[in-house]
């Protein structure tokens, strides 16, 4: 197993209310929406909407007004204006927006993006004074700024006017600028705070422009706000389900040179396209040509109308992102070198080394957090200063965890779940002593690495060629809107077979008399924990395959599990749930409550096993489980830990062992006298 949990609800079409069906709404599309709260017919059709009007009125960020008036005035009066951006995928969109729409009312537009490497995160000095000798009169920052008080006192100095729109987390006092429009503003109305530096750039000009323009400027810019909103991982619910569903459309009809080319280059079909390919082909290399030193790359890319200059570019971009996946395995290798001579085993993780290039370091800090479920910070030395890139696991806030490290840190900022820091190496000491106590005294809540999955499925009328068809309902899928899981238990693995030379499997599994094709990528038949003719749980997000001319279902994994050993797993962590006052589900009960009769037959078997038996508790159960059902494994386990409170019978257990002692005696228990047993009872 991949995941240590599977949090599904059990399907059972009785629970479908039919005000939640409507004539667009599959009943896999309603059951999906369903086991995510979402229940009823007006809230499923807001869910699922994504035009215009569900965008808002941009008038309602803070500051906005001061914003318009601000830009309208350098309209007026031809004003020398500069739009600075961030080097990621997000500010480069957002600066190829804003640059676009700034000249297309006919003003002179400079564009600074800085330096990765050489200059950070943000606003600084020497750009500002560059700008201003160049004749700037307005800087209008995306993507950054919210943070950079300093430098926006600076920038008055040098006679600079400056409108900040931004979409990061605020820290003190705002900067003293014409207008400060991030919808994280403490005191900001907007109701959406999930837009991306992108998002909040388009939502600025199209409050210059006025509501009747919006579809316009939607059918000009979507394509470079979904592609921003997808790489910088915001939610796709709301205002971001609009702007990225426009832009797919844009990105499919091939209207923007720069993504026609870099479609091409990462072997997308353009036609089909969808947030998973923006996710996995585009904002890579976008990103690679910031991370590896020059996000200009991506922004002359974006920018140009010339199909050759375009591709010409799409290519150098393609071999920064090649060199930017070498760079990032060996970063990856040393740090997992690193942890294993410490003897890591769990907690924060902190590491720096000088031979580290940094525009990498937020991947393989992505990385090591998904390995080990940690929050991690990787540092690239140089001299006396290290600069780098934090991920945290969810629950673990990283914004508040820098606040309470005191001036350890010299800067920060971010995300709760993704940030940048610069420390002097002389604090790391104290920094890491720092951080770690703050993890110990907010640890994140979280019982394992728990996949979320929607649905334990109960029959095959769920995953049809239609039905899977009907999950284009869904899209675009990602953070907030994910992709459909779905649960199946007690499949009979029947092939198993590696492909992509040997770094992936496809499998075939039997249930219900039918025979389902799957691919598991980046798992190797070794690693599979199965063999073929095992009963098996699956975890997967169902897909069309079309080969051939024919169209059949296919279940792209996301974890495979043993069946019996899955059934241990869950059976021995609802007991320490049940041990805690939890709350059985009705599923939970209904599959680990035994009767009277297991007992018996339990009991039964334990005599003629022997008084004590001892041995790996997966082999002891597959003994005591044999005459106990499909769920066998689990209800033995539940009866072993109510002969144990009963006091029936000493059961220890260490690790993956156990030993069972029987207690024999004359008198007769009342089963019901377990508080387990009765927990459990009372829900069905």
């Amino acid at each position: 197993m991949k995941w240590d949990i599977w949090n599904s609800i059990q399907y059972d079409p009785r629970l479908l209310s039919a005000d939640a069906l409507d004539e667009a709404c599959s009943e896999l599309v309603a059951a999906v929406l369903w086991a995510r709260g979402i229940q009823t017919r007006t809230d499923v059709q807001a869910a699922l909407a994504s035009g215009t009007s569900q965008l808002l009125d941009p008038m309602q960020m803070a500051d906005m007004a001061a914003g318009v008036a601000r830009i309208h005035k350098a309209i007026e009066h031809g004003e020398h204006v500069a739009v600075y951006g961030d080097y990621d995928a997000d500010g480069v969109t957002a600066s190829v927006l804003m640059a676009n729409y700034l000249r297309s009312k006919g003003l002179i537009c400079s564009v600074y993006i800085p330096d990765r490497l050489e200059e950070g995160y943000g606003l600084n000095l020497t750009a500002l004074e560059e700008l201003a000798a160049a004749g700037v009169t307005l800087i209008i920052t995306v993507d950054c700024g919210v943070t950079a008080a300093e430098e926006v006192l600076q920038a008055k100095a040098l006679g600079l006017d400056m409108v900040i729109t931004d979409h990061h987390e605020c820290q003190g006092a705002l900067p003293d600028a014409a207008a400060v429009i991030d919808p994280k503003r403490p005191d900001c109305p907007y109701p959406d705070k999930e837009l991306a530096g992108v998002g909040v750039a388009f939502q600025f000009i199209s409050a210059a422009e006025g509501p009747e323009h919006t579809e316009a400027l939607l059918t000009r810019y979507s394509d470079l706000v979904a592609v921003g909103t997808v790489a910088d991982v915001m939610d796709l619910r709301g205002e971001n389900r609009v702007f990225v569903t426009e832009g797919l459309r844009s990105l499919q009809a091939g209207r923007r040179a720069g993504f026609r080319c870099l479609i091409d280059e990462a072997g997308l079909e353009q036609a089909n396209i969808r947030a998973t390919g923006i996710s996995y082909g585009i904002a890579p290399r976008l990103n690679a040509a910031g991370r590896m030193g020059d996000a200009m790359l991506a922004f002359s890319l974006l920018d140009t109308k010339d199909p050759k200059e375009a591709a010409a570019l799409a290519e150098q971009i393609t071999e920064l992102n090649q060199k930017r996946q070498k760079v990032e395995q060996t970063i990856a290798d040393e740090a997992y070198d690193m942890l294993a001579d410490a003897g890591y085993t769990t907690g924060p993780i902190v590491l720096h080394s000088p031979n580290w290039h940094k525009g990498v370091l937020g991947i393989v800090s992505a990385r090591l957090k998904e390995k080990y479920q940690e929050p991690v910070v990787l540092l690239a030395v140089e001299g006396e200063v290290g600069k780098g890139s934090c991920r945290s696991v969810d629950g673990f806030d990283l914004v508040a965890a820098f606040s309470a490290c005191g001036d350890t840190l010299e800067t920060f900022g971010g995300h709760q779940q993704a940030a940048g820091l610069t420390i002097s190496m002389s604090s790391i000491a104290d920094f890491t002593a720092a951080f770690e106590a703050y993890y110990k005294a907010h640890p994140p809540r979280t019982e394992g690495h728990v996949l979320q999955a929607d649905l334990t499925l109960t029959g095959p009328e769920l995953i049809t060629l239609d039905q899977v068809e009907s999950l284009d309902r869904l899209e675009p899928c990602g953070k907030g809107n994910p992709s459909p899981v779905l649960v199946m238990e007690g499949a009979i693995l029947r092939k198993c077979f590696p492909i992509g030379g040997g770094k992936h499997v496809k499998l075939q599994a039997e249930k219900w008399g039918r025979v389902y094709d799957g691919v598991f990528f980046g798992v190797t038949p070794d690693a599979l924990g199965a063999r073929e003719g095992d009963m098996v749980d699956l975890a997967f997000t169902p897909q069309l395959n079309r080969f051939r001319g024919k169209t059949t279902v296919q279940f792209l994994l996301c974890d495979l599990a043993r069946h019996e050993l899955r059934l241990v797993s869950r059976a021995r962590r609802l007991c320490c749930r049940l041990a805690d006052g939890h709350i059985p589900t009705t599923d939970e009960a209904r599959h680990f409550c035994p009767g009277r009769e297991d007992f018996v037959r339990l009991w039964l078997r334990l005599r003629k096993e022997g008084k004590l038996l001892r041995g790996q508790l997966y082999h002891v159960l597959e003994v005591l489980s044999r005459d106990l059902g499909d769920t066998g494994h689990g209800k033995a386990y539940l009866c072993l830990q109510v002969l144990d409170e009963l006091g029936l019978a000493n059961v220890t257990e260490e690790a993956d062992t156990v030993q069972i002692e029987l207690n024999e005696q004359a008198e007769k228990v009342d089963l019901h006298a377990s508080r387990l047993l009765s927990t459990l009872m009372g829900v069905l």
